[in-house]
């Protein structure tokens, strides 16, 4: 089993490394999955980090056979880490951890359980389920949350009541894995719920959903760059037709091209000079560097190519300017850069 794997890969640092040498990964992302040292990278966002590695590692599989072993165990430690990011819930007994599922939905942030969704989910597509008890109790548990929420969407933390369409949008594309891997169908309602509240409720006067649905959160009545970078990505993973006609506004309302051939997106519409935050990154002439790096994803997840070469032009000339160079090295960042890289282009046939 894959979990297996990953405790013989964690016992002993140098094969760990070697086992994950063929998937190029930079040293801040083999520490996080072979030590889980994460840097600088804020807690909330460990789970997303692990995510990204986990669909930078599928996405690198499916576009090199040659490298199905090394993205196993790429998985397989991702796994691993993220049990470890729920200890509480994740007690060790007998020399290994064990999770208990209805106290993981009872108190663990939804966040960072649609994360672990995804996860497994890139897991199962490479085979075998880590572990298929927990991924059906977890995805069970966290769309029938979704279906009893008034917002139609779960809150992203334990703790607080705001609910964003981007983490949402996060957990749908989980739920659907879960449902392609074990033949089960937990996304369709959530999915459908969440589109027909958002057309009643959630929708700015542009036609892109709002960035917080209950109208409390900063900046809840405007879309966001980084917010809709992430819904175009994952949402065409569920409802394509409605994700393509959002990416298509966001292109029209948020895309810039500055001098020099740098491109990105607005992080804040135009007309609207919003600060920057942990989630936007840093924002350059109102370019958010988090919108313009998350859209790489996206718009390879909406089969254009054209644009993600773009950004991926735009983004190395943005690095070797320096601009965000301390966020740069954090494992998020280097996370979503991976998975931006490997993620597959929607219309494109990877070679055999």
């Amino acid at each position: 089993m894959l979990f297996a794997a990953a405790a013989l890969l964690l016992a002993s640092t140098p094969p760990a490394e070697s086992i994950l040498a063929p998937l190029g990964l930079s040293p801040p992302l083999v520490r996080a999955l072979v030590l889980g040292d994460y840097g600088a990278t804020p807690a909330g966002f460990r789970a997303i980090t692990l995510s990204h590695l986990a669909d930078g590692c599928r996405g690198q599989a499916l576009q090199h056979p040659q490298r199905l072993e090394a993205a196993r165990g790429c998985l397989a430690l991702a796994h691993a880490r993220a049990v470890e990011l729920h200890a509480q819930q994740c007690p060790t007994a007998d020399g290994a951890r064990r999770c208990d599922a209805d106290a993981l939905l009872a108190t663990a942030d939804p966040l960072s359980l649609a994360h672990w969704l995804l996860v497994l989910g890139a897991a199962d597509a490479l085979g075998p389920c880590p572990d298929a008890q927990l991924h059906l109790a977890l995805a069970s548990g966290l769309s029938a949350k979704s279906v009893a929420d008034a917002f139609a969407h779960v809150p992203s933390y334990a703790n607080l009541a705001l609910r964003w369409p981007a983490d949402q949008a996060a957990l749908l594309a989980g739920l659907h894995r879960a449902d392609v891997a074990h033949g089960t169908s937990f996304h369709v309602e959530p999915t459908a719920r969440f589109g027909r509240y958002l057309d009643e409720h959630g929708l700015h006067r542009s036609g892109l959903p709002v960035s917080e649905v209950t109208g409390k959160g900063p900046g809840a009545k405007h879309p966001r760059g980084c917010a809709q970078s992430f819904i175009s990505r994952y949402l065409a993973e569920v409802d394509a037709p409605r994700a393509s006609t959002w990416w298509k506004t966001y292109v029209r309302d948020f895309f810039v091209a500055l001098p020099l051939g740098v491109v990105g997106f607005r992080e804040w519409p135009r007309g609207v000079e919003g600060a920057a935050d942990t989630d936007s990154g840093p924002i350059v002439f109102g370019v958010g560097v988090a919108a313009s790096a998350l859209a790489i994803s996206a718009a390879k997840a909406q089969g254009d190519a054209a644009m993600a070469s773009r950004l991926e032009a735009s983004a190395d000339r943005v690095r070797a300017f320096g601009v965000g160079s301390a966020v740069a090295q954090q494992a998020f960042a280097e996370a979503i850069r991976f998975e931006g890289l490997w993620h597959p282009l929607v219309g494109h046939r990877p070679p055999r």
